[in-house]
């Protein structure tokens, strides 16, 4: 992996082998990144997607193996229990392009990853939603 800032954005390349999450959380330690907006494209592996029925309130993961191309990443950095935080959906597709998508929650790099990080001034924290059974943005907080 390897990353370049310019002025509001941190581009950043992932090679085979480097694990989605855990080189975004690097970035954001290494580059001390508050809050951001995540885009990407890439191939990947090994990928764990999942989604969340708020009647039941807690992810269904599904695991791809084998080899996927990457069609969008979208994601956000924010803050939770004064750490960061990242929140990742990513849309996949196989040699057929039939497309899966949800919340990423981990993912190996198979050929390359393409990303962004748009960088914020601001600082957004997440406030645990009893109702929803998740953390939230809290746009109420001052910040």
């Amino acid at each position: 992996m390897n990353y370049k800032i310019q002025k509001n954005k941190v581009l950043v390349s992932l090679e085979k082998g480097d694990e989605i999450l855990d080189s975004i959380y690097t970035v954001i330690k290494e580059a001390n990144i508050k809050f951001g907006w995540i885009n990407g494209i890439g191939a990947a592996e090994n990928i764990v997607l999942g989604a969340y029925p708020s009647k039941i309130k807690k992810y269904i993961k599904k695991t791809f193996q084998g080899e996927f191309e990457l069609t969008n990443v979208m994601g956000n950095i924010t803050t939770k229990n004064k750490e960061p935080f990242v929140h990742i959906h990513a849309n996949i597709s196989d040699e057929e392009c039939n497309a899966f998508g949800g919340h990423l929650f981990s993912a190996t790099i198979a050929v390359t990853g393409e990303f962004i990080i748009f960088l914020s001034d601001c600082i957004v924290n997440r406030k645990e939603s009893h109702d929803i059974g998740l953390y939230l943005w809290n746009l109420n907080e001052n910040n």
